[in-house]
């Protein structure tokens, strides 16, 4: 049993403690969030309803666009209201019933407030009494539910509070007119308690997230995690659900100040690259919630975050990120470093909503693509509706350097080029909340429990389909990347279900991409992990040169320096288990490629192919196919070639020659030149 009666106490006292904190205290900072007086454009709408994201004029512009430029995203809204109208509203389930590790969330409940959304939307495009009827089944369904989010420390304070509050909170505003006042007095009522619940653990400093790993006995607080998909989440239905009843309810002036003060900390320590340290997923998430609260901010609050660097350019996290466009599957299209998989989750609207701010032709063209592939989100199709701008002109892919940098994430995406078949490299090597958030920020600013210890860590694409792997999202443990292992050790913050940041933030550890350089024919990737291990291994350098030599050539070359003889081991992880053994060599066979891995470094290295495990996050064991390379010594030069084919066609075989501290990699008559001390390469005849 995963959680114990003792735990359960324990639970209790804290949520006690939580919602009897220092009253004087949190009084205190009452007049610090609360708006006093409203802006200026919300006041406007003092009595007038619908107000959020929508107003009567731009109904009216909307019911003409789903006829014409918008007609098939609204054909896919209103099947998803459709959906909701005759399956109804799901009956109250207890605490984790059935549901796994993660039961206690009761996550189930944010389809509630995403459906509850979708209804009011297809209500105010239609005026179709079914809807209006269906959205007040659902919200009065949300309304009676016990708990919002399951244990008493957990109710109504995190993810699945907040999707029922943005929904219920739409439904105020959208069907208000339609609404009888017996239904717009329990949503009313509900709002009042369930955001007062929210906003007041937040102020009494007692917002705790459970880690879920009850070995260890580890929480954490989100009110202050600028960087975390938390905060965003739930600081976004506290927005809306203020929104819905700021003229009728005196604290909603708290709940939207508050809200707007957390938002403006999340801005000021975001990166200027774009990148996310949680993963494509958790970029979906987070980014579809920031970029509701901008829009609402902007409309209502008289505040305009859209001049920020980060969402300029953060369109081109996703599209990097993206794998090769003819590879797409329901389940496999994007690389999954950090909490991920290889499924997005909501990137159609959110890239839309990038184009129409930013007239990005490239996330405009990504977006259809994404629909076109039917990995459209199960989520908020509306959002489509009113971010979807026609007037910004598709750019193909094409059009983009074949290579990016992410300079404060360390993150690297190379590709052979743009074609849908291309061969791609993501190479990993940065602080793990970025550069600026760990030498700005005075403690962790992400609770940064989605990141993976995998500095210098690579995943490869290539023959259509996966060939050097992540572990997606599972424990955090350094060994199931590929990546130096130490005496049987990995990286700071590694050993629980979590990353746990403490000890690299204390050091301002920050591992780093030193070399970004694409030609015609070879990408060189370079990055020093030193300091990403604790100080008591004695590394005193791990520097990885990644050589892609286009299309289909990749040389890991690693040179690590110990203050003593040590275990030292290099772990990669192909995707596929049927494994041959050629000569000193590896094949992988999978349903489209065949990858070959040579150890061209083998004199004094123990070298296996095994399959290990790797937990999951549900707490299952999944195998995780593993090359080891191991040896005993004080400093290492190490070089391992991968290439890959078709199925039916043949890797090419690399040969090294060593000439002192230039090493040379020889296949089908190009020469690659790697010099060590200066990490310089070039290819040759």
């Amino acid at each position: 049993m995963w959680i114990t009666l003792f735990n359960i106490i324990l639970i209790t006292l804290l949520s006690c403690a939580t919602l009897h904190a220092d009253k004087t205290h949190s009084q205190q900072n009452l007049n610090e969030y609360r708006l006093s007086p409203f802006p200026a454009s919300l006041e406007s709408k003092r009595g007038i309803h619908p107000r959020i994201f929508l107003d009567k004029a731009r109904i009216a512009e909307l019911k003409q666009q789903i006829t014409t430029t918008h007609k098939s995203l609204w054909q896919e809204t209103l099947r998803q209201a459709d959906r909701a109208v005759q399956e109804g509203p799901p009956e109250y389930r207890g605490n984790g019933d059935g549901e796994g590790r993660w039961g206690f969330e009761q996550l189930w409940q944010r389809n509630v407030g995403n459906y509850m959304s979708t209804l009011a939307m297809a209500w105010a495009l239609t005026e179709d009494r079914k809807y209006l009827d269906s959205a007040r089944q659902w919200a009065l369904a949300s309304c009676g539910y016990k708990t919002w989010g399951g244990l008493g420390w957990a109710d109504g304070i995190d993810l699945a509070a907040s999707h029922q509050l943005f929904g219920l909170g739409l439904i105020y505003d959208w069907c208000y007119d339609g609404l009888d006042e017996e239904a717009k007095q329990i949503i009313r009522d509900t709002l009042i308690r369930r955001t007062s619940t929210m906003v007041g653990t937040v102020l009494s400093d007692k917002v705790w997230w459970h880690r879920a790993d009850i070995r260890e006995r580890i929480w954490y607080r989100w009110q202050n995690a600028y960087l975390q998909n938390h905060l965003w989440v739930n600081m976004c239905g506290v927005t809306v659900a203020g929104l819905a009843v700021f003229d009728e309810v005196d604290d909603a002036s708290l709940w939207i100040g508050l809200a707007l003060d957390k938002f403006r900390g999340t801005m000021a320590v975001l990166g200027d690259d774009g990148a996310s340290h949680e993963g494509v997923q958790y970029w979906d998430y987070g980014v579809e919630n920031l970029l509701k609260f901008m829009n609402v901010a902007r409309d209502l609050l008289d505040t305009d975050m859209f001049d920020n660097e980060w969402f300029r350019i953060t369109s081109k996290y996703r599209i990097y990120l993206s794998l090769p466009l003819n590879s797409w599957t329901s389940y496999s299209n994007v690389v999954d470093i950090g909490d991920c998989s290889r499924e997005s989750w909501y990137s159609d609207y959110n890239l839309r909503a990038l184009a129409s701010e930013y007239d990005d032709g490239y996330a405009q063209w990504l977006a259809r693509q994404v629909d076109e592939a039917k990995d459209n989100s199960p989520r908020l199709r509306w959002l489509n509706l009113i971010w979807y701008d026609p007037a910004v002109p598709e750019k193909p892919l094409s059009g983009l350097p074949a290579m990016r940098h992410f300079e404060d994430m360390g993150i690297v995406s190379a590709r052979s080029d743009w074609s849908g078949d291309e061969s791609l490299v993501v190479f990993k090597c940065g602080p793990f909340i970025g550069h600026k958030g760990i030498t700005e920020m005075p403690y962790d600013a992400a609770s940064a429990h989605h990141v993976h210890p995998d500095a210098n860590h690579f995943v490869l694409f290539g023959g259509g389909e996966c060939l050097i792997r992540d572990d997606g999202y599972h424990a955090k443990w350094t060994d199931q990347h590929n990546t130096l292992l130490i005496d049987g050790k990995g990286q700071l913050g590694e050993g629980g279900l979590w990353f746990d940041g403490t000890e690299a933030h204390r050091l301002k550890a920050r591992p780093r991409i030193v070399r970004a350089v694409s030609t015609p024919e070879l990408d060189l990737m370079t990055g020093d992990a030193t300091v990403a291990y604790p100080q008591e291994f004695g590394l005193q350098r791990f520097t990885r040169h990644i050589l892609f030599v286009k299309p289909d050539i990749l040389i890991v070359a690693d040179d690590i320096v110990v203050n003593s003889p040590r275990d030292l081991e290099l772990r990669f992880h192909p995707e596929q288990f049927d494994t041959v053994q050629d000569n000193g060599s590896f094949l992988f066979l999978g349903k489209k490629s065949v990858l070959r891995l040579d150890p061209l470094t083998s004199d004094g290295v123990d070298i296996s192919a095994e399959v290990m495990t790797a937990e999951h996050d549900s707490g299952e064991l999944d195998p995780i196919n593993t090359v080891r390379l191991r040896t005993h010594r004080q400093a290492w030069r190490n070089a391992v070639a991968l290439s890959w084919s078709k199925k039916s066609g043949k890797p090419a075989k690399i040969t090294l020659y060593e000439d002192g501290d230039v090493w040379t990699f020889v296949v089908d008559g190009r020469a690659v030149t790697l010099e060590w001390v200066s990490g310089e390469a070039g290819v040759g005849e």
